[in-house]
């Protein structure tokens, strides 16, 4: 589970809850902010949460739950620090709630500046789960192709799944120590019963994590390449689209083509 902040006054919490509850119960979420200089709790501000569920019903035991708490005025802007806390409701006959500190802010930790751009990046790419027998040399040339096409002021985000076993690991740990690409390590979400190794919940987790790093936030598939035609480039592409918060692609095969029919020994830039 992850709690990232939104704003002055609007935070997101990204987690895993009961599939039956959500679909056949009635659960519902009060979050409460209090200060860090309080006493006693007075000052605390709550407001109701509201409830998401991004997974289009594909979760299993398990189902994806983004609550969004959104209150009246700006919380914890004073650089005071505090500590966000989501109420679970079951919302049963018997009452029962569960209290979940989420998020905790130092003094001094607020700035609002992170919210405004300039951002650190042009474009950021959050990929799904890795998992499984991942080629390393696809692996490879996907990661120098789509270097090149975002440009310097990109960075990756890579979630393993038990895909990025040792030659993976060996292809990714060169632009890991340059600043360019960040591994996540998820496998011990294979405890926890969700659709395509919590495909949702990952990608929504670094949608909110990574919000304010970029002007562009990516989400595709590593066997998936990103094409603009020849005199064109992605900065213009999106240009056009600058009106918009979100767009999607218009997929597309693959020529073959662009593939040799037997193996050859010719060693490409990608390989090398």
């Amino acid at each position: 589970m992850g709690t990232y902040r939104g704003g002055p006054n609007t935070f997101a919490t990204v987690g895993l809850a009961s599939k039956p509850l959500h679909v056949f119960g009635n659960p519902y979420f009060i979050c409460e902010w209090i200060p860090a200089s309080s006493v006693n709790f007075n000052g605390t501000v709550t407001a109701k949460g509201w409830r998401i569920l991004p997974d289009w019903g594909y979760g299993r035991v398990y189902t994806v739950v983004v609550v969004n708490c959104t209150f009246d005025n700006d919380v914890g802007t004073d650089a005071g620090g505090g500590e966000l806390i989501v109420h679970a409701h079951h919302g049963d006959s018997f009452g029962k709630s569960a209290r979940i500190p989420v998020l905790k802010e130092a003094p001094e930790q607020y700035s609002a500046s992170v919210f405004n751009p300039p951002y650190p990046y042009d474009y950021l790419y959050c990929g799904s789960s890795l998992f499984g027998e991942i080629n390393s040399q696809r692996i490879r040339e996907w990661m120098a192709y789509h270097a090149k096409i975002f440009g310097p002021r990109s960075h990756f985000v890579f979630h393993d799944a038990g895909g990025i076993h040792r030659d993976v690991q060996k292809v990714l740990e060169p632009w890991v120590k340059i600043g360019r690409v960040t591994i996540q390590y998820i496998r011990e979400q294979e405890k926890y019963d969700g659709y395509y190794y919590n495909q949702f919940f990952i990608v929504n987790d670094c949608l909110h994590r990574y919000r304010f790093k970029a002007d562009w936030t990516f989400f595709f598939d590593v066997d998936e390449y990103i094409y603009t035609p020849p005199g064109t480039s992605l900065a213009e592409a999106l240009k056009s689209l600058a009106s918009y918060t979100q767009f999607t692609f218009e997929q597309m095969p693959m020529s073959n083509k662009h593939c040799l029919a037997t193996d050859n020994t010719t060693v490409s830039d990608f390989s090398r």
